[in-house]
């Protein structure tokens, strides 16, 4: 028996910005999950894709507060996984991928694709959204983290992920691409 998937929702694109589609599962991911579905919209669809951010609740590696504090956190689904070749560390448990597409054309394309590829992959419901989810432009924290200067030199792919007291190369995790390889 197949259930009748809601109707896709829309969002409005700005002027100028890439769209993006947002996977949002009922539920959370586990890691192998996640990795099983990374990797199968990297190799499926590479040349679409700009960058992917992926949303959830932190997994931390010590107990924040309380009489624990400090104490490292066993949890199952803080482990390393590897997407498209370059591995790291789970930090969150997946519950919303958005995943920003290169070109505008592309986009129904890309939306039926990954609904194909989270139909095989997801053990659960999903909704797909098409739009902005994330700033298209640099946001205040990115001149506080980066400064003025910084701002202007840094790959825009990277702006408007990390907040300002965090360290770039714990959050983010670049993805080796077949172009850059091939010697494109």
């Amino acid at each position: 028996m197949t259930r009748e998937r809601p109707r896709m929702l829309e969002r409005k694109i700005p002027e100028g910005a890439k769209p993006e589609v947002q996977i949002f599962p009922s539920r959370l991911l586990s890691a192998e999950t996640t990795e099983r579905l990374l990797n199968r919209i990297v190799e499926e669809l590479e040349d679409h894709i700009r960058r992917i951010v992926i949303h959830g609740p932190g997994l931390p590696k010590y107990v924040p507060y309380g009489p624990a504090r400090g104490e490292p956190v066993k949890h199952p689904e803080r482990r390393p996984i590897e997407v498209g070749g370059t591995e790291f560390e789970m930090k969150v448990q997946t519950g919303q991928i958005v995943i920003e597409i290169e070109d505008e054309e592309a986009l129904d394309e890309v939306v039926a694709k990954l609904e194909e590829i989270c139909e095989e992959e997801l053990p659960c419901d999903f909704q797909i959204q098409t739009g902005r989810f994330t700033k298209p432009k640099p946001t205040v924290t990115d001149y506080l983290k980066f400064g003025e200067k910084g701002v202007e030199e840094i790959d825009d792919r990277l702006l408007g992920l990390v907040e300002p007291r965090a360290r770039l190369s714990d959050r983010v995790a670049i993805l080796k691409g077949r172009k850059k390889d091939e010697g494109d």
